[in-house]
């Protein structure tokens, strides 16, 4: 098969790139990044780690699949691929290490904005600052309460880190009776109740349409004096100037963010600015044990593509498919097409 890897060419793509390569050395693979014009028009397959636009799909009159890398798949102009005939695949966090590996860097997050990492870190690097004579306590996990917002794949492995903490948790989600046990859960449209009560609010969903600005100022209003908010789904998710009001103002603690909308982040972007927000460069999937995974679930899709099945991250039914692909005779692969599901 003629197989596409599109995406910006960091070491991490980069080895994931090599990787495949080695291991299915009997396909034929090229790579390009945003601004390259793609190798050929005769792929097949695209795996893509960025944004495919439909003129990138009508220019591939062989594609069949475009494959993400991740479980995000936003980027991807979805209803162009399905009028074209094609295929989209998604990663889910379930099958890759993706979960695990963004549940992590979300406690990361949450103790980082706790205890004041950005502050505390200043004075071990000699930066010349005083400490406030006003008493200001960092914060324990242990007994408060986290809201997680998106009970999918990272919502569920999140939920059993932090109950080694002792904490309290509820959550979000658009099927609450898929909560577990233990875990109270809310609608999307009780997400101010369940903020007010919760000490962190974790957002863990991915960046649709229809959650973007979801955490704007009424919502950052509702939330409890003094809470933490962390975001490891995307940067659409939150209205910055509100989040950064918020906690400029002393309503909120802090914030933990992997993600923000101007991505990569740069040295100008106001949330830098505030030592109570902590920011990470979306490296919250980036491991050992998520390149190994998804190098192995990607390899899995392309031998069920070769043998004409439908693999289980597929999110789209193209009406006419240019390469026809049935079910597994042996599962179930239903789909979840929430929009609050797991994101990464």
């Amino acid at each position: 098969m003629k197989i596409g890897f599109f995406g910006k060419h960091n070491a991490f793509a980069l080895e994931m790139f090599r990787r495949l390569q080695l291991d299915y050395s009997r396909d034929e693979f090229s790579k390009w990044q945003p601004g390259e014009e793609a190798p050929s028009t005769e792929l097949e397959v695209i795996i893509a780690f960025d944004r495919v636009v439909s003129t990138e799909i009508e220019a591939q009159a062989k594609l069949g699949l475009i494959q993400m890398a991740s479980a995000g798949y936003e980027g991807v102009d979805v209803d162009a691929a399905t009028k074209a005939g094609v295929w989209v695949g998604s990663a889910p966090t379930t099958k890759t290490g993706n979960g695990e590996s963004v549940a992590e860097v979300a406690v990361l997050l949450m103790l980082a904005a706790s205890r004041r990492l950005n502050e505390e870190l200043s004075f071990t690097h000699g930066t010349p600052q005083d400490r406030s004579e006003k008493l200001q306590e960092n914060m324990a996990l242990f007994g408060k309460t986290a809201c997680i917002v998106g009970l999918g794949g990272i919502g569920d492995l999140l939920i059993e880190r932090l109950r080694g903490f002792g904490m309290i948790l509820t959550g979000v989600d658009d099927h609450p009776e898929h909560a577990p046990n233990g875990v109270r859960a809310y609608r999307r449209h009780e997400l101010k109740i369940a903020a007010a009560a919760a000490d962190y609010v974790v957002l863990a969903i991915p960046g649709t349409t229809e959650n973007e600005d979801m955490i704007d100022g009424t919502v950052l209003a509702a939330m409890k004096k003094n809470a933490v908010l962390v975001n490891v789904g995307r940067g659409t998710l939150v209205d910055e100037p509100a989040l950064l009001a918020a906690v400029k103002s002393g309503h909120l603690f802090g914030a933990g963010l992997d993600v923000v909308k101007d991505e990569p982040v740069s040295e100008e972007n106001p949330l830098l600015s505030e030592p109570r927000i902590f920011v990470t460069p979306h490296i919250a999937g980036s491991t050992d044990v998520m390149l190994d995974g998804t190098l192995r679930y990607l390899g899995e899709v392309l031998a069920e593509y070769r043998n004409g099945l439908r693999s289980a991250g597929i999110i789209n039914d193209p009406i006419n498919p240019r390469v026809l692909l049935r079910e597994p005779f042996n599962g179930d692969k239903s789909h979840n097409k929430s929009s609050l599901v797991a994101a990464g």
